[in-house]
């Protein structure tokens, strides 16, 4: 991989598999580390099949399950990313493969603490910046997120509205790498978009 910080780029459930597989495969080539397949309304069978397709144009290692721990598992990808409505992460390990990834999303000190005591490899946290995907919500800026990063030793991922312009301010704050949505999967050149997100991860000066 170009960098040790992670792009992480996640569907939005608006999408045909047609269209993210061009996406996926663009966005991987302009240096995405991870696509998180969340795609809620979903069944098992069609995200497995999502898995599959996908495997074609990016590496299965870079796909991971939101929610879906059974497909996670059952296909070998990367592993699975848990919310609030998913197993724990201890049910969760109980199904994958050892060395399958879990992460969990999160949106405090409180959280990230119980999610890395139930031994999480990952966290995601947002959303930092105003987010279109969460229109009307205060945005939580990078200040307890700098807090976060000092305190706890998992690497944490920011996420919303994060910008290649604004990564450097995430970064910044701590954190090992970004997740994006919009900024990828809408774009109509997925493959600069994402080049300009590796760009601005792979040129900070910083820690």
């Amino acid at each position: 991989m170009p960098s040790t910080r992670e792009l992480h780029v996640i569907t939005s459930g608006r999408h045909s598999l047609d269209d993210v597989l061009r996406m996926a495969e663009a966005a991987y080539a302009g240096g995405m580390n991870f696509l998180h397949i969340r795609e809620k309304q979903r069944t098992a069978k069609e995200c497995m099949d999502w898995v599959k397709a996908l495997a074609n144009v990016i590496p299965l290692s870079s796909l991971i399950v939101n929610d879906r721990v059974d497909v996670a598992a059952a296909s070998g990808c990367a592993g699975a990313h848990l919310a609030y409505h998913s197993l724990s992460p201890a049910e969760a390990r109980m199904v994958l493969v050892t060395g399958q990834k879990i992460g969990r999303s999160v949106h405090s000190v409180e959280e990230a603490e119980q999610a890395i005591a139930a031994q999480v490899d990952y966290l995601l946290y947002g959303h930092i910046f105003a987010s279109g995907s969460k229109p009307g919500l205060p945005p939580r800026g990078t200040t307890e997120l700098a807090r976060m990063t000092a305190r706890l030793k998992v690497p944490i991922i920011g996420l919303g509205g994060v910008t290649p312009e604004r990564t450097a301010q995430v970064l910044e704050a701590g954190c090992a790498g970004i997740a994006v949505l919009s900024g990828i999967t809408d774009a109509t050149d997925a493959k600069s978009a994402a080049s300009a997100y590796r760009e601005a991860l792979d040129s900070w000066e910083g820690k």
